[in-house]
């Protein structure tokens, strides 16, 4: 052989062929989980391994019993407990939501699945009584798809507030989610509602459009934030996006001549200037009731007047300007 010649390729090893999948049989039949499968083989109807991990789907009402046949074969541990929405999924037949249970035994350091299958309508068995903390499992998982687990002792939201509209992990759930101004705004939109475009006054492309119709929403008021926050008497932090507001209420009477937004300070406080603390205090507000203070402008003057706040930085729209003088104002310098 010349030196130029290259030596013989080896022989190519065949690649090991995977092994053969085992039948859902073969699976039950596995000795991680035959012992609790053969307590009530009928209802585990289906068996899949991944990964080495065991997926056993178990018919709807028989979760609980059965996820306490596993507790009791040393799968004492949840490790978690979700929903899925198959809706979406290709070739899915089964009813559109699952729930599953990651099981772990600590003596055997193993983790088994459980799976059921069920519908919009139709509830699942709680494990509550199986594993404490499936409590909290159990209600995200209703927070977030909708589904219901009969039994459960307290089934409310855990994440969204009462009220919600709709399940924000369903797919058919909006993307960009729901604008709901309940949370925000809890005076004025009853539980569950929330502004439509262009109910709130911004516009449309500022609230998301969702094509479907409220249960419940709410219109805003621009003033019955700051009346019902007067009424129970309660201090809000300033609502710096209520600033540009001028209500309509912003318009000058015979008893405030000054109540003009379009009057300079100077000129108010000089219209003001024979009336009372609360009349000068009132003249040296912005004129705009915008209620980012949680009054309007005669409403926080009299506030402060009666020493129910000391805060004299409420005023966004007035500024330094009106924080100026009604600092002066309340050390009798003015």
């Amino acid at each position: 052989m010349s030196e130029t010649t290259p030596p013989p390729a080896k022989p190519a090893t065949p690649a090991a062929a995977a092994p053969p999948a085992r039948s859902v049989t073969d699976i039950k039949r596995d000795p991680l989980v035959v012992v609790a499968v053969s307590r009530d083989w009928d209802a585990v109807t289906d068996a899949k391994e991944f990964a080495g991990e065991i997926t056993l789907t178990v018919q709807r009402e028989k979760i609980a019993e059965v996820s306490r046949t596993f507790k009791s074969e040393g799968f004492n541990y949840l490790v978690d407990l979700c929903g899925v929405d198959y809706s979406k999924l290709p070739g899915h037949t089964a009813p559109r939501f699952g729930v599953s249970y990651m099981l772990y035994s600590f003596r055997k350091n193993q983790r088994v699945r459980l799976r059921v299958f069920t519908d919009e309508n139709t509830a699942v068995p709680s494990v509550t009584s199986v594993w404490k903390t499936a409590n909290w499992h159990e209600r995200e998982t209703f927070d977030m798809l909708g589904i219901q687990f009969d039994g459960h002792p307290n089934l409310e939201r855990i994440l969204m507030w009462e009220g919600f509209n709709g399940h924000p992990l369903r797919k058919d759930f909006p993307i960009r989610g729901i604008d709901t101004g309940a949370r925000i705004y809890p005076e004025v939109f009853p539980p569950g509602g929330g502004p439509k475009p262009g109910s709130t006054g911004k516009d449309a492309k500022d609230v998301n459009i969702f094509k479907g119709e409220w249960k419940s929403y709410g219109t805003w008021p621009i003033a019955e934030i700051a009346g019902q926050r007067a009424a129970a008497k309660t201090q809000q932090p300033p609502a710096p996006d209520l600033a540009a507001v001028v209500a309509d209420t912003a318009k000058p009477t015979a008893e405030a001549p000054w109540h003009n937004p379009e009057l300079a300070l100077t000129q108010r406080m000089e219209m003001a200037k024979q009336g009372s603390l609360k009349d000068k205090l009132f003249a040296a507000m912005a004129q705009t009731d915008c209620t980012a203070c949680g009054w309007d402008c005669e409403g926080y003057a009299e506030a402060i007047a009666k020493g129910e706040t000391k805060d004299l930085t409420l005023c966004v729209p007035g500024e330094q300007e009106t924080e100026s003088m009604l600092n002066q104002l309340m050390a009798g310098k003015t």
